[in-house]
């Protein structure tokens, strides 16, 4: 599916997807402070596509996507916060 023809505010599913994003989101920001990195609201952006495997193979599905980003990224750094300040810093590696 490509970002474009996701869910939108009022669909019936749009809060799954939000959430969906959400963690996605979620888990990027994590994965990049634990490696000392940053990345940038586009970089963030093509992160979240590639672990939620939606296309953005157009400037519109890049910007809705984007947007959505934008809008979720202080949850997402919230939920990063919390939980490093719940597990003192640590976080569980899942080696599958």
């Amino acid at each position: 599916m490509n970002a474009s023809e996701a869910p939108v505010f009022g669909d019936a599913d749009w809060n799954q997807y939000r959430a969906r994003v959400a963690a996605a989101l979620t888990d990027v920001e994590a994965d990049m402070q634990q490696r000392g990195y940053g990345l940038n609201c586009e970089g963030l952006t093509l992160e979240v596509a590639e672990r939620l495997q939606l296309g953005v193979a157009t400037a519109e599905d890049f910007e809705v996507l984007e947007a959505l980003v934008k809008a979720l990224l202080p949850v997402a750094r919230e939920a990063v916060r919390a939980t490093r300040e719940e597990q003192a810093g640590q976080y569980y590696l899942l080696l599958i």
